[in-house]
């Protein structure tokens, strides 16, 4: 996939017939999986490419001053999108002049004059231009006044739940990593990148690498049992969320640690993506470090005991 940091850069590029979307897309979800798919498919019967339009940064970090908590920062969503097979991304800083583009303006600019869209396809809820005035709705009604075809993505349920970021964000914060895993269609990840900490966990036998997420996005507190990927390779891990209260100084703020079972090396400085597989209990306070590193030792014991069963999603 081509990633393009500014929109003359993807006009230069020339994508070949493209078929373009636009969103946010995070968590790049099973609903965003269809519509990104719907554009890859139209993009091939045409032998064009597809396009994805989206953003560094949440919108309503400027529009309401209230930005959600990330489930996938633009890292992870930029991987995510090469991994479906996506063409070209064009990612847009959200600032004051995009706030104010009118969705008429917007579309001719982008849709048609940089992108050079012959199809655009826009989830149910997709909304752009000021005023969120734009919509798949919008451009079909004004049909005539583009030189693209418009197509709308229909609402997709979870039960009896809408499928959406905001759903997905609430299961996790309410520990409801199953669900949330079934609406983003894979486990739910954290991403960030491992930095030195007070090195506590290798003094009782368990090195951590403590992650500094690139997204605020967290479940609740406790230990997890997770993958990780390493240079290639799958790894398994033990991950704890929270203030480390069995130490003698514990954290003001909550922690993610890393705990990657079979492996020796340096990850300082690398990109983790975390996979969360397993709840494995609430994180507590232990009478002393002996009993903490016994109950470290059979959390990684019923972890294994899981990954044994195939359970390795």
């Amino acid at each position: 996939m081509r990633i393009h940091r500014s929109p003359g850069a993807l006009t230069e590029a020339r994508p070949k017939r493209p078929v373009a979307t636009l969103g946010v897309f995070d968590g790049v979800h099973v609903g965003h999986r269809f519509v990104i798919r719907e554009c890859m498919t139209l993009a091939a019967e045409r032998a064009g490419q597809s396009v994805i339009i989206t953003f560094n940064q949440h919108p309503r970090a400027l529009i309401a001053k209230s930005p959600p908590k990330l489930i996938t920062p633009i890292e992870q969503r930029l991987r995510l999108f090469a991994e479906l097979g996506v063409d070209h991304c064009l990612v847009l800083d959200f600032g004051d002049e995009l706030r104010q583009i009118a969705a008429e303006r917007f579309a001719h600019e982008y849709f048609e004059d940089v992108v050079g869209a012959e199809v655009v396809v826009l989830g149910h809820n997709c909304r752009f231009g000021r005023d969120r005035e734009g919509s798949a709705e919008w451009l079909i009604e004004r049909a005539g006044d583009f030189r693209f075809e418009t197509r709308r993505a229909p609402e997709i349920r979870v039960g009896d739940t809408i499928l959406s970021s905001t759903a997905i964000r609430s299961a996790i914060e309410r520990g409801e990593l199953e669900l949330a895993s079934t609406m983003l269609g894979r486990p739910f990840a954290l991403f960030g990148t491992v930095i030195a900490g007070r090195k506590l966990g290798r003094t009782i036998g368990f090195p951590t690498a403590n992650l500094d997420l690139h997204h605020g996005l967290l479940p609740p507190r406790g230990v997890y049992g997770c993958r990780v990927e390493i240079d290639d390779g799958t790894y398994y891990a033990l991950v704890n969320i929270g203030r480390r209260p069995t130490v003698t100084a514990a954290a003001e703020e909550d922690l993610v640690e890393v705990h990657v079972l079979d492996w020796q090396g340096d990850l300082y400085g690398r990109d983790l993506e975390v996979a969360f597989l397993r709840r494995l209990r609430d994180e507590r306070k232990f009478p002393d470090l002996e009993a903490l590193k016994a109950r470290i030792r059979a959390d990684e014991a019923e972890f294994r005991a899981f990954l044994a069963d195939g359970r390795r999603a």
